[in-house]
């Protein structure tokens, strides 16, 4: 898969804009699209600056890497949920685990 690929379903995954985009990633709407159509690539400042606001790192974006751990850490919410996690006695971690089934579910991601 190609950068301008990974870039736009990562976008969508999110339910991003390309204005929404531009503006998390301070880059503006027509270079967004500019990427995502391969009519331009990315600087290396404009890639770091893609993959901060998607929430993926770097290498997943130029396709190094497929998606995993280091991409899910680097939502900062997900981090936060992830540390916090360790912390909780089995018990709980059972009823988080509970919890996510529940939303998984009422979501229609089954």
């Amino acid at each position: 898969m190609s950068v301008a690929k990974r870039i736009k379903n990562r976008r969508t995954d999110l339910g991003f804009t390309q204005t929404r985009l531009a503006r998390a990633a301070k880059l503006t709407p027509a270079a967004i699209s500019q990427f995502e159509s391969g009519a331009r690539k990315p600087s290396f400042d404009a890639l770091s600056k893609l993959a901060e606001a998607l929430k993926v790192t770097t290498d997943y974006l130029l396709g190094r890497k497929k998606k995993g751990y280091d991409d899910i850490l680097a939502d900062p919410k997900v981090s936060v949920m992830f540390r916090g996690f360790m912390e909780l006695s089995e018990k709980d971690k059972q009823t988080m685990l509970e919890f996510y089934e529940f939303l998984k579910s009422r979501n229609g991601q089954d």
